[in-house]
């Protein structure tokens, strides 16, 4: 069964727009996403192809506070961590498919929860979502989404409108998102339990000062990150323990650029 990167979820604690600008004067092309009414919640987008990065942020303080959808739920309850990336959606065709082999493996499922959101022009785009718990470690698991139209239709819609278009900064793609992680070993396992992808060989990113293993995804690939010294990955893992802290695009430049924008690190 097939998965490709979905999205990066980076929260904000502002307006979704204000997060948009910041993501243009660094020079993405980013637009106004929309609100869900039922989770109190709104964004804004920079698409990368069809994996992009959703910034997500409360505007309905009582009903999203109210909400049992898992990220909405975790929204919240990282409120207090500040601004910064929070999680990662896996694409599928197969949702189905993808629950039984869950419940196979004993994770605790919470949906498919069906999503839906109206666009300034009319449309109105619809998606279901599932979320899952692994009783054997309290690491965070991605969600599933599987949306109604096909990858196909999706881009050409997306293309049409506008909301997929180039980058001034020249990235061309996402190419990896990092998460920060204690125990290297034991994440690793954990994926591949999920998953049943199978790890790259172990690596050193001096950079991030972390040893690293990649799942290659098409998309974007996963990249978990033990610190092995008091450098990115340490600060990421200590500030919002076992997330998301990066984003790598690939660049039609060759000069590398790193943006801190809203508390996430972007790599291009």
């Amino acid at each position: 069964m097939q998965l490709f990167f979905d999205h990066l979820v980076h929260f904000v604690h502002r307006q979704p727009e204000e997060a948009a600008q910041l993501f243009r004067e660094a020079g993405f092309h980013a637009v106004p996403g929309g609100r869900h009414t039922r989770w109190g919640t709104w964004n804004s987008l920079s698409y990368f192809g069809l994996s992009y990065v959703e910034f997500l942020a409360v505007e309905d303080a009582a009903v999203a506070g109210q909400s049992d959808n898992p990220l909405i739920v975790q929204l919240v309850a990282e409120h207090g961590l500040g601004e910064g990336l929070g999680q990662i959606a896996l694409r599928t065709s197969e949702m189905d498919r993808w629950a039984e082999r869950f419940r196979a493996l004993g994770l605790t499922l919470i949906g498919p929860v069906d999503g839906s959101r109206t666009r300034d022009d009319g449309k109105t785009l619809r998606w279901r979502m599932l979320f899952a718990e692994d009783p054997q470690t309290a690491r965070n698991m991605p969600f599933l989404i599987e949306w109604q139209e096909s990858d196909d239709e999706r881009k050409a819609d997306l293309t049409q409108q506008g909301i997929i278009a180039p980058h001034a900064n020249g990235a061309t793609e996402l190419l990896a998102v990092g998460y920060a992680v204690a125990d290297l070993g034991a994440a690793t396992a954990d994926w591949t339990r999920w998953f049943g992808w199978q790890a790259a060989e172990a690596f050193t990113d001096e950079r991030l000062g972390a040893r690293c293993v990649t799942f290659a995804l098409p998309g974007g690939s996963i990249v978990l990150c033990e610190p092995t010294q008091d450098g990115v990955a340490q600060q990421a893992l200590t500030s919002r323990g076992e997330r998301p802290f990066f984003a790598k695009m690939g660049t039609a430049k060759a000069q590398p650029f790193s943006y801190d924008i809203c508390g996430g690190m972007y790599l291009i």
